[in-house]
């Protein structure tokens, strides 16, 4: 049994090198149980960066899907490289995902890497926040690289999170939206949550209410409860904000520190809560003009947004259900060529690692192995 629709959540992690991608990934996959420990690039056993020449240069080269459960939803995590070379490993892991997590090394700020990546981002209107990592290293300056942020990627960009410590001893950060301290231990994980400080509250109530507002601007309905009340309940002020994330209206900004494991629940927790499914985004466009929306219901139609060759297996293909289910066993018809796949197998992906599944639900990415005559970028559909 797959996942419904508005269960799933499609991440793609994206950054200039070296802001710590691969290492959030570890951390989201250990915090939700699918990994009993973290790896690390520079020891080469990550589950992302599983291929030869990704251990041996110590960063991401290819495109890599992953999942973790959270509370009801999967949320499908693709990892990305850095560098401008493989830009094409980015274009086609955004054309699928729905939510981009783009990463900000706090020692450097906005870097070359995430202007080319933004790029993409509003080019295929993306929603999408930023995580401010790498926190804890002496050299961390999360003011500078807000600053930066805000100056080259606009207003829209609001921290929902800011640290109290940030450099050598990082471990406390003021959640605005939740109005709550998070420290966490030496050994990071979940962190003890304590009332925010009066020193900090100022801050964290101007923060608080920058975001109330941006939640009610996208719903006449909320604005007018906002104007009566003063403020929003905390379901309110999801939903404003998700639809707020899902219009690109706002762009909100979180604290991270991978190496240390601090920050990442919290993010994967608002992925899950606030960030769009499938559902919530605007239909496909197809090539006549009309659309497609994304729903169980109806004929079955996939992209192939990646293929890969492996030794002794052959050609294993990523693909983004748009509608309906793939079951094991469907055959479809690809649309640019005309003959008939039979997908025989379909795979859940953690890195190299997949297990078998039955079917594949609108919405969700999966894996199959062996297609003949379907390569990336081709969509297949139900016959006829």
């Amino acid at each position: 049994m797959g996942y419904d629709t508005k269960n799933i959540r499609n991440v793609v992690l994206l950054g200039h090198p070296g802001s710590g991608k691969t290492t959030l990934a570890e951390c989201t996959l250990y915090e939700a149980g699918e990994i009993s420990r973290r790896g690390s690039s520079t020891e080469g056993n990550t589950v992302s960066d599983y291929t030869n020449i990704e251990k041996e240069r110590g960063n991401s080269i290819f495109a890599s899907l992953m999942h973790a459960s959270w509370k009801d939803s999967k949320i499908n995590i693709v990892d990305t490289p850095g560098y401008d070379d493989f830009v094409g490993e980015v274009i086609c892991s955004l054309k699928v995902a729905d939510t981009g997590i783009m990463l900000l090394n706090a020692r450097s700020g906005v870097e070359v890497g995430t202007e080319l990546i933004w790029e993409y981002i509003e080019r295929f209107s993306t929603p999408a926040l930023f995580v401010i990592n790498h926190l804890d290293h002496s050299k961390a300056d999360y003011e500078a690289t807000l600053e930066q942020a805000r100056a080259r990627f606009g207003n829209k960009v609001i921290p929902v999170q800011f640290p109290v410590n940030a450099g050598a001893g990082f471990n406390t950060i003021v959640d605005a939206l939740r109005m709550t301290l998070y420290v966490f231990s030496e050994d990071g994980g979940k962190p003890e949550k304590k009332a925010i400080p009066p020193e900090e509250m100022d801050r964290a109530m101007e923060l608080h209410n920058a975001l109330v507002e941006a939640a009610a601007e996208n719903d006449e309905g909320l604005m007018e409860k906002f104007f009566d009340a003063g403020s929003l309940t905390e379901e309110e002020l999801t939903e404003g904000l998700r639809i707020a994330i899902a219009n690109q209206e706002i762009f909100p900004v979180f604290c991270c520190a991978a190496e240390s494991n601090m920050g990442s629940g919290r993010i994967m927790g608002f992925v899950n809560d606030v960030c769009p499914s499938p559902a919530d985004r605007p239909p496909a466009l197809l090539s006549d003009g009309s659309e497609l929306e994304c729903k169980v219901e109806g004929d079955t139609t996939i992209l192939i947004y990646k293929t890969i060759s492996e030794p002794r297996v052959g050609n294993v293909s990523y693909f983004k259900v748009y509608s309906g289910v793939v079951k094991a066993g469907d055959e479809l018809e690809n649309a640019t060529t005309e003959q008939t796949e039979r997908f025989s197998q379909l795979f859940l992906a953690n890195g190299k690692d997949r297990s078998s599944i039955n079917e594949v639900r609108a919405g969700d990415l999966g894996v199959t192995l062996k297609l003949k005559d379907s390569h990336t970028n081709q969509t297949l559909n139900t016959k006829g």
